[in-house]
């Protein structure tokens, strides 16, 4: 009976845990993970800032993954940045070099790059993001009108001046 006790309790707290907590210690530098059209995404991250303070973000899929996902905001630090338009994209490629599609944040949406710790001594940066997508450009479809959204993204990396022109 003690025993089905302990394993009640403990099952609940398992459960009763938060998921973004855990996934937050689960990255290691330079990685990202995020729901792509409801699929678990993962890759590598690039971050960059320029000489005029954009601070630029790069999700590259990982293995045959060819999407990027990319974020451009006039950056200041910790804090919430709305993405619209141009801000926020998606693309993906056929072995790297052919576009296949591309995505940006539709007129009327807004997406979210959220910065939540930054360490401008080690260039440290972690953080989430949000982006409702629609298409741009898709090669050998029929499709004209179709929809992406990248959500319940967390990313872990550094920022390197100078990445970017």
């Amino acid at each position: 009976m003690r025993t089905k006790f302990l394993l009640l309790l403990l099952s609940g707290l398992f459960f009763a845990c938060d998921m973004s907590d855990d996934v937050d210690t689960m990255l290691s530098k330079n990685s990202f993970i995020a729901r792509r059209d409801n699929g678990t995404w993962t890759g590598t991250t690039e971050i960059g800032l320029t000489a005029n303070d954009t601070l630029i973000f790069l999700g590259i899929g990982e293995g045959l993954d060819n999407g990027v996902v990319v974020a451009k905001v006039k950056f200041d630090g910790v804090g919430r940045y709305k993405l619209n338009n141009q801000q926020g994209i998606y693309y993906n490629t056929l072995g790297g070099d052919v576009l296949i599609s591309s995505y940006a944040i539709g007129q009327g949406s807004e997406g979210v790059l959220s910065i939540t710790e930054y360490n401008e001594e080690n260039g440290q940066i972690k953080g989430s993001f949000e982006m409702p997508l629609k298409a741009t450009f898709l090669y050998g479809t029929g499709l004209k009108d179709s929809t992406l959204v990248v959500s319940d993204g967390r990313f872990n990396g550094f920022v390197v001046e100078g990445l970017f022109h």
